[in-house]
């Protein structure tokens, strides 16, 4: 059973990481088709600046504050985030209305704090407008994929991507649901985010080897090394479906593929990589794999 503390720093996560991916979502949808398609684009517009709601909703309730373990795991924000974010305003020509990114970045350390029943209330109040915007969002991504499919719409992203976008998200949407009744991570849980985040971060890897540059043989071939290991942890997942040894296992390899994306953003800003996709996609990418860090590290202690 979660305690206050716990709800308040385990909802703030899932806001700043999720509802930040729908903003960078939204983006990169409004990005991806022509002008004769305005009508996408403008609702991708209107539903990435209600995430930019819910998260400055979530900051509000912070006073700019969090626990030093939230803060130290990079899950709502990266070294990276406002680099790539003024990267593609650039190359874009967009305004991503950084400010947003700029809060962010100064929140402070607080480990002795408490949680009033009023806060809590607060919270689930969030929590009950992000699942409407997840709700919105997941058919607005399943819409765009079905017309894509039918060849009613045209995107520079093939439809695939819409289908990693609506996994993501509706993890966000379970984690809510669980926090919801107040449970913590129990075994079924841990199973099911082992799985799910091992196939989102393969299908990391498939994106950023079908948007890159195909001059980059080295970073391709250790994309495709990836996407192999995690393929292979999933079906362990599948098949020992309560060996909680696995999550050792993936957390080595979650941790190299980390190094690995950091070298390919670090790479990118410097100008010595190249991919068909706006810049920020990649720090959800890097997102992704902080917040599973986080997740096993929070089981591991037992909290």
């Amino acid at each position: 059973m979660l305690n206050n503390k716990d709800i308040f720093n385990q909802s703030l996560v899932n806001h700043m990481y999720f509802a930040s991916s729908i903003r960078s979502f939204c983006t990169t949808i409004g990005l991806t088709f022509f002008k004769n398609n305005q009508d996408y684009i403008d609702r991708a517009i209107a539903i990435g600046r209600e995430a930019t709601t819910i998260i400055n909703q979530a900051l509000s309730y912070m006073d700019k504050e969090l626990a030093s373990d939230v803060i130290n795991s990079d899950t709502y924000i990266t070294p990276y985030s406002m680099d790539l974010a003024l990267l593609t305003e650039k190359l874009f020509s967009i305004d991503l209305e950084i400010s947003i990114d700029k809060d962010q970045e100064i929140l402070n350390t607080r480990n002795n704090y408490s949680i009033t029943e009023e806060i809590i209330n607060k919270i689930f109040k969030v929590n009950e407008d992000a699942e409407r915007l997840i709700n919105k969002f997941l058919s607005f991504v399943i819409e765009i994929r079905d017309k894509l499919n039918i060849g009613e719409l045209f995107s520079y992203i093939y439809p695939d991507y819409f289908n990693y976008m609506y996994e993501e998200i509706s993890v966000y949407q379970r984690d809510l649901a669980r926090i919801k009744t107040k449970e913590d991570y129990t075994n079924f849980y841990i199973n099911e985010y082992n799985y799910y985040f091992n196939e989102l971060l393969r299908k990391t890897g498939e994106y950023l080897r079908g948007f890159l540059d195909t001059t980059h043989q080295d970073v391709f071939d250790l994309l495709s090394y990836y996407i192999d290991a995690f393929s292979k942890l999933i079906e362990k997942y599948l098949k020992n479906k309560n060996d909680l040894t696995l999550t050792e296992e993936t957390e080595r390899l979650v941790s190299n593929y980390k190094n690995f994306i950091t070298d390919i953003i670090e790479r990118l800003l410097k100008s010595e990589l190249y991919f068909i996709t706006p810049p920020i996609s990649l720090d959800n990418f890097l997102t992704n794999i902080n917040v599973y860090l986080y997740i096993i590290d929070y089981i591991k202690k037992g909290r």
